[in-house]
């Protein structure tokens, strides 16, 4: 899985090249940049120092992680929860169907799992004669669809339309064809109800880990997660060693941010938050509650350049804005996370020889970094990737012999003059006239796609000679 991220320029122009595809993301994109504006706008306070309140509470964890992590096992084991440690995807496999053998658990029902996703967890499940049922309703129209990956972290199954989504469920449901959202819903919610009252484990992700209380806080826009976190048995949670929260008015605060930068909600549907077993006068809970944490790369990002990235909160809003996603959609990213923080991530864990091309998956127009709720740097962790990529010779050696270049004349005023004059003129030679390049002489590539816009008018450098002696 993790070496798909190398193909990325192939699955890129197979997605741009894909018109259903095109007309799917164009609904997904003005639907949640519009709700976030709308949600940012109608926030009664500044959200800006919201932002700011969110950055610090995240700093704060990270700047002493190890510290919030054991008070959180020393509180969730006092509420009779038992707290495991991962290390990667393997230790993760090997827990949950160690967990479930245990208990004697012959089918695990499934509430949205992005670690799970990077552990490959359904295929080492189904390998040890375990069925995991999805009940995210993307996730699990994405199960039914053969096992596809998720194409966005919030909507699942965003690649797909309403009619893709009616002959899935009229095939693998044997039910006559239905075409209305609140038909298919109801049609999903029939056949996972079924799943619920008979699994014998529950697993979900956490959106934060709740230090003081040694909670999960869930958040979701459907019932599945209460579903799979109270009727079975035994629930057991996987989430990244990165999701602790102080306090509950921390957790309170993240909250103000995450559905507003992610659905443009106020407030999600649902939020939980879940503590130890059930208790003698409880009506219903788990009686064995396990929680994962997983490291998986994460640990070696503290107080690195790229500790920043550990403050992500998934809500999903700098893919939401980014211009390559919102033309690519994410299955061509290759990995579990897509967009801008997907290229970061991806390549910081599955490591850069892996993801040649993610780092480069972005215009660095810094819409990300506008919209990020926790202020993730995100072009600037993008360019240091690069950067490394460079100095670690992962890049064709014609692209770094060409910015040593650029470089060394970028550093002499007078030179770098007359070779803009010299690229000006070629350039127009090569439009003859017209305002568009079709073929980019020595660098064919750039428009092996698109046109090249053609030079207009003088350099920068001739107009601003002109204003001075206009002046004078």
């Amino acid at each position: 899985m993790r070496s798909q991220a190398m193909f990325f320029q192939r699955r890129a122009g197979e997605a741009l090249a894909d018109p259903q595809l095109q007309k799917n993301f164009t609904g997904l994109r003005d639907k949640f940049v519009g709700m976030r504006a709308r949600a940012v706008n109608a926030y009664e306070r500044d959200f800006d120092e919201l932002r700011d309140a969110g950055q610090a509470i995240r700093d704060r964890v990270l700047d002493n992680l190890d510290v919030w992590l054991e008070l959180f096992e020393e509180k969730a084991t006092q509420r009779g929860a038992t707290v495991l440690w991962a290390k990667d995807g393997r230790e993760i496999c090997e827990q949950v169907v160690a967990i479930a053998q245990q208990h004697g658990a012959k089918k695990v029902i499934k509430s949205k799992s992005m670690l799970s996703e990077e552990a490959q967890l359904n295929v080492a499940l189904t390998a040890a004669g375990i069925e995991p049922v999805e009940t995210d309703l993307g996730e699990y129209i994405l199960q039914l669809s053969g096992n596809e990956p998720p194409s966005h972290i919030l909507a699942p199954a965003a690649h797909k339309n309403l009619d893709e989504v009616a002959d899935l469920f009229a095939e693998k449901h044997g039910k006559p064809r239905k075409t209305e959202i609140p038909a298919l819903t109801r049609e999903a919610r029939e056949a996972l109800r079924e799943h619920f009252l008979s699994a014998d484990m529950g697993l979900s992700g956490g959106n934060f880990l709740i230090a003081e209380t040694g909670s999960v806080a869930l958040v979701t826009n459907e019932g599945n997660g209460r579903m799979v976190t109270t009727l079975p048995k035994v629930h057991v949670v996987i989430t990244g060693i990165e999701k602790i929260v102080p306090t509950l008015e921390d957790f309170a605060t993240l909250m103000r941010l995450l559905p507003r930068s992610a659905t443009g909600q106020d407030i999600s549907n649902y939020v939980s938050v879940c503590t130890g077993t059930k208790g003698a006068d409880d009506s219903d809970g788990p009686e064995h509650t396990y929680f994962i944490l997983v490291d998986n790369g994460r640990a070696g990002l503290v107080g690195s350049e790229f500790q920043p990235m550990l403050r992500c909160i998934r809500c999903g809003a700098c893919m939401n804005h980014c211009p390559v996603y919102q033309s690519i959609g994410g299955h061509a990213y290759g990995w579990v996370y897509p967009g801008p923080m997907g290229s970061v991530l991806t390549s910081l864990y599955t490591g850069l020889e892996n993801s040649l091309d993610l780092p480069h998956a972005a215009t660095l127009c810094n819409q990300c970094g506008v919209v990020c709720p926790v202020r993730i740097p995100l072009p600037e962790l993008l360019r240091k990737l690069r950067e490394k990529q460079t100095e670690r010779g992962l890049r064709p050696w014609s692209e770094r012999l060409a910015l040593s270049m650029w470089a060394w004349i970028a550093q002499r005023p007078g030179l770098y003059a007359l070779a803009t004059k010299i690229g000006v003129r070629y350039l127009n030679w090569l439009a003859g006239g017209a305002d568009r390049i079709e073929v980019l002489g020595l660098a064919p590539g750039w428009t092996a796609g698109r046109d090249f816009p053609a030079p207009q008018g003088r350099t920068f450098k001739e107009l601003y000679k002109q204003g001075q002696e206009k002046k004078t």
